[in-house]
Parts: structure tokens; sequence; C-alpha cells
């Protein structure tokens, strides 16, 4: 019986979306639209106008946008505040992953038990994220 995999889950749904964020803060115009930021960061436009009047912004530029990010209520926006919470460490611990992509603790230390790693890089995520059921 094949297993799907966190790192099925990480390049079917997680990273399409971020790449999604990424190509539209290089190609939108500025200042972005409420529609289409609250599109792209799967939230309503009521909460993006909420967000915007709390910080007294009356325009979406690049700032705005990650602040909107920061305060969203979405899955996305939701791994983005737990990774700049931890401020996109350079190597990950077994809690940070579990933190960051709200996985179980103790599977994601198995996995690094049996790949008998401390911490993982962006080369070795993949490795990770492979060993790991969802």
């Amino acid at each position: 019986m094949q297993v799907y995999t966190f790192w099925e889950e990480y390049q079917n749904n997680i990273a399409p979306r971020i790449a999604e964020v990424d190509l539209f803060l290089k190609t939108a115009e500025y200042p972005l639209r409420t529609d289409c930021v609250a599109d792209v960061l799967e939230l309503g436009e009521r909460e993006v106008c909420q967000i915007l009047t709390e910080v007294d912004a009356d325009k979406i530029d690049k700032n705005a946008f990650f602040t909107i990010m920061s305060r969203g209520s979405s899955g996305l926006c939701r791994l983005y505040q737990r990774e700049m919470e931890l401020r996109s460490p350079a190597t990950y611990t077994c809690g940070d992953i579990a933190y960051i992509y709200n996985l179980n603790y103790d599977v994601v230390a198995r996995v690094y038990q049996m790949l008998k790693i401390k911490e993982a890089t962006a080369f070795t995520m993949p490795l990770v994220f492979s060993n790991i059921p969802y």
C-alpha cells in the first residue's frame, strides 16, 4: 500500500500556492487590488479591508501585502506567520518543522531520528517531508 507523504502534500498544495503568491507580487500592478489580494491569499475581501483599517493603510503596496499575510487567517497566511515567528531559520529542528507545517511532533521526530539528523536544510527538506506520512 502506497502512503501519501507530506512531500506530496507540499508539492501538490503548498508549493503551488507559494509560487502563485510570488508570481502575483512580481507581476501585479501597484497599488494592489483588494479582491486580488484576497483571492491569492485565500482570504475574504472583508478580512483584507479589516486588516488595512487596523494598520491604517489606504492602499496595498508590497509592505501592506506582507502585513496582511502576517495577520490573515488562511492556512497559507498562518504558515507564513509561523515561519516568520521562527525568523525563517537557515536550518530547521524537528520542532520547527512540526510547528511551521502543523505536523505531529512525534512523527517528525521519528523521521529525524531515522535519518540521523538534528536539523534540516532547504536541501534535505524533501527527504524529511518524503518520510512523513500524511
